[in-house]
């Protein structure tokens, strides 16, 4: 990945925030051959911090592989895949699990699961077989894509279909299936879960873009736990999604309409190019917390 931006967060975002708006915090945005979608935002704060979205990776963790919340970006690789989880390795990411090759209707999958930095788990993936829509390769000089999607536990499909598809008007137009057997084994065994049962997906796309998807992931007869920190501003690991909106009045009404009421104001700020922007922040059904950008 690239640096597209290096700046200090302003005071009036670390108040949407949350946080101590005279506080240092340096932000480093960095994008896959300036593909606008599928970025990551890095924050270094002057103090370190104690507070993990998650970590469910390794003995005494305190989080569990089923604790309903965000669980792993999601990267495209060119094959072989052991060669690039190799090279995340040799940089310091820890193995998690994995690998596995399987196959949901005609979509012919190879994945493997690491621990990165910060207890972020990475998910990497090769599309032997992935519809044009779903996947931007990597560009030859990157040794992934952008994060092609995000994987979120939940122990409520409904309520999340809801969320994306009726409040963010996302479609559900790919992946959505019950995998029983083999099938769900092997997808348990990638997330670390060792308790047998089925395992429902469903996937959450913009029709128009390969990237910026959610994997919903539910572990039938797993408890309905959640992460003990929600996502938030100033986590170690995964604290914000943030997105564009052109209109958030009429998104918020959208979400109230969905059943989804835990949001905040709409706040003018200074975003860290120094243009004004509105913005709203809006948590989902399993704990995602959403940044709406209206410029």
């Amino acid at each position: 990945m690239t640096v597209e931006s290096d700046t200090r967060a302003s005071v009036s975002l670390l108040s949407l925030w949350g946080l101590r708006p005279h506080e240092d915090v340096r932000l480093v945005e960095l994008s896959c051959a300036g593909y606008a979608f599928g970025r990551i935002r890095l924050a270094l704060f002057p103090a370190p911090l104690d507070r993990s979205t998650r970590r469910d990776a390794g003995q005494n963790a305190p989080d569990a592989p089923t604790d309903v919340g965000p669980k792993a970006l999601d990267l495209y690789m060119a094959p072989p895949l052991g060669s690039a989880a190799q090279a995340l390795i040799a940089a310091g990411c820890r193995p998690y699990g994995g690998p596995v090759r399987f196959h949901v209707r005609d979509m012919d999958t190879e994945e493997v699961m690491l621990s990165g930095p910060e207890d972020v788990s990475l998910l990497l993936m090769v599309g032997h077989k992935h519809p044009a829509h779903a996947q931007r390769e990597p560009p030859q000089h990157a040794h992934t894509s952008e994060v092609a999607t995000v994987s979120v536990v939940t122990a409520d499909l409904a309520a999340t279909r809801r969320f994306y598809v009726e409040g963010l008007g996302l479609a559900a137009d790919g992946i959505d299936d019950r995998l029983t057997g083999v099938a769900a084994r092997d997808v348990r065994r990638l997330f670390g879960v060792t308790d047998p049962g089925d395992v429902s997906l469903v996937m959450l796309r913009d029709p128009e873009q390969p990237s910026g998807k959610i994997l919903a992931v539910q572990f039938h007869g797993a408890p309905d736990h959640r992460l003990q920190n929600p996502m938030r501003p100033g986590n170690l690991g995964i604290a914000l999604f943030s997105t564009r909106c052109p209109g958030l009045e009429t998104l918020r009404d959208r979400l109230t309409a969905a059943g989804q009421t835990e949001y905040l104001p709409i706040l003018h700020v200074a975003l860290g190019d120094g243009m004004p922007a509105r913005v709203m922040l809006a948590r989902g059904p399993n704990g995602e917390l959403f940044e709406f950008i209206e410029r």
